[in-house]
């Protein structure tokens, strides 16, 4: 019976095995110093800042199957290992897996993934967009908000959210549409033509709670109910250089402090933002150098970053981000990190 039960076994794996045509393991390594600073002109914020030591190890598991009838099926996870990082005890985690089908430039997914609006590259406009510091960005202000108030995976946990999109692409144009349970629903769009690129993305917020990078505050914290979002951005690619830009107009229908541990009590009525952000890079001594100033929540922003490649797929990278008077209130943040990523 064990002999039986064994060549079963080996007969089931062997088969499993045959039909996964292409099992790959991508990710990230990093390491670096982060610096990460409030400068706060009362009102009951909490100012704090503080140098770190950071490093994370990513592990992206990737499965496609080739099916009959031109149909493809794919599925992702990852593991992430970090240590250090603004908020982040040392941790090891899988994050919630996603799972598509695709035919002829079609594609189904269900699961962990970004919304439509990130899917189609419309968050970043395809143009930069947390391109400051080797760890991708602390403040991505270059998004002009749009990072804050729209769909993204879950990479340190479970998807709370289930997630359904379908992508079409045709070409250098791409068209997303997804939809959250109880949350929003996005539109994205972009297409290239030429050196440009521009991109157009829509949600209808569905009272989706967001941070917006706010301070923390004593005994709690700050969440707005989203309304609706509209972004568009445009990008020119001149080779050894590129400039773009990003506008986004953000509805909130109302603003809360949240008590630490108690229900959320609403402090201020509908409120909106019109964010936008000029981004460029240009080739320099071998590297990149890459900036961007703009409008960020009735405040201003700007960035500075340069990455150097090691060969390998490795980059070290220097950068510093400041948001000056966020929201009007005379609130400051600023940021810098030098670390060094690689992928493989």
């Amino acid at each position: 019976m064990n002999k039986i039960l064994l060549a079963s076994t080996a007969l089931v794996l062997s088969a499993g095995l045959a039909h996964a045509q292409a099992v790959t393991i991508t990710g990230e390594g990093r390491m670096g110093i982060q610096y990460d600073d409030w400068g706060v002109a009362g009102g009951g914020f909490t100012a704090a800042d503080s140098w770190r030591q950071e490093n994370r190890l990513t592990l992206n598991f990737n499965v496609s199957v080739e099916a009959d009838h031109g149909l493809t099926f794919g599925a992702w996870s990852r593991a992430r290992m970090q240590s250090g990082g603004l908020g982040v005890a040392n941790q090891g985690v899988f994050s919630g897996s996603r799972v598509w089908v695709e035919s002829n430039g079609l594609k189904l997914t269900f699961g962990n993934q970004d919304g439509a609006i990130r899917g189609a590259g419309t968050a970043m406009g395809y143009a930069g967009g947390c391109a400051v510091g080797y760890e991708g960005g602390q403040i991505c202000a270059d998004t002009a908000g749009v990072l804050n108030v729209s769909q993204g995976q879950n990479s340190t946990g479970s998807d709370d959210v289930p997630m359904a999109r379908i992508d079409y692409t045709m070409g250098s144009t791409r068209v997303a549409l997804s939809h959250g349970r109880n949350a929003a629903t996005e539109f994205g769009i972009r297409s290239t033509f030429d050196a440009f690129t521009v991109a157009l993305g829509y949600s209808n917020g569905n009272g989706t709670n967001g941070t917006y990078g706010l301070p923390p505050i004593a005994g709690g914290s700050l969440a707005a109910a989203l309304d609706d979002v509209t972004t568009i951005s445009g990008s020119y690619n001149g080779g050894s250089w590129t400039a773009a830009v990003i506008v986004a107009r953000i509805n909130v229908d109302s603003v809360s402090f949240v008590p630490t541990g108690l229900a959320p009590v609403a402090i201020a009525g509908p409120m909106s933002w019109t964010n936008w952000a000029l981004q460029g890079s240009v080739q320099l001594g071998g590297g990149t150098m890459y900036g961007y100033v703009g409008d960020y929540f009735d405040g201003t922003a700007y960035g500075l970053n340069y990455a150097y490649s090691l060969g390998g797929g490795a980059t070290v990278t220097v950068g510093a981000e400041r948001a000056t008077d966020l929201f009007g209130s005379g609130i400051d943040h600023t940021t810098g990190s030098v670390g060094v990523a690689f992928v493989f």
